[in-house]
């Protein structure tokens, strides 16, 4: 009886381990750039909300300086003017949201700025109900405070933050002739 049982079990041959490897190695390259696709998504979506934890220490720094916008320059520290986490020190618990998760590589801006997003100088130091700017006859509103300083998102773009508070993958910019 013994011998019966053992001549039929014989276990997987080398072809059979082969086409379960391949199929498993199949599926994984099908998964790997759904995968990929979902951490970039993640990135922006993290993006977003370091943006939108920005925008409410800029409001807490307009409560607290007679409703002006910080004086800041575009990106690191340049021309006496200090960059935006410097001006937003006391206002932020961690430097960190300063950094986009996808600003990553060789050309990361955060190792060299301190900061992966890009101030609009244009509106350093205004009031927040005049935030809006003239530029060869055209008056410009509802421009980004801030916006990521490079395309760090492929497929999303770039994230702005608006005077409202709003946080928007898209650039929307209101012009209107004087």
């Amino acid at each position: 009886m013994q011998n019966k049982l053992s001549a039929n079990n014989h276990g997987f041959t080398l072809v059979e381990l082969l086409t379960v490897i391949a199929v498993i190695a199949l599926l994984a390259g099908l998964l790997l750039p759904a995968l990929g696709a979902a951490r970039d998504r993640s990135k922006a979506a993290r993006c977003l909300g370091q943006v939108r934890q920005i925008g409410v220490a800029i409001q807490n720094y307009v409560a607290g300086s007679y409703d002006n916008l910080p004086m800041c320059a575009r990106l690191g520290p340049q021309l006496g003017f200090p960059s935006l986490p410097q001006a937003l020190e006391a206002q932020t618990d961690s430097a960190r949201i300063f950094q986009c998760p996808a600003d990553q590589g060789a050309q990361a801006y955060y190792p060299e700025f301190g900061t992966s997003y890009e101030w609009n100088s244009f509106l350093s130091g205004r009031q927040v109900d005049r935030a809006t700017w003239n530029i060869l006859g055209l008056e410009i509103t509802a421009s980004p405070l801030l916006g990521d300083a490079d395309g760090f998102h492929p497929k999303q773009s770039r994230n702005y933050l608006y005077i409202d508070g709003h946080v928007s993958p898209s650039l929307d910019i209101l012009i209107q002739s004087k």
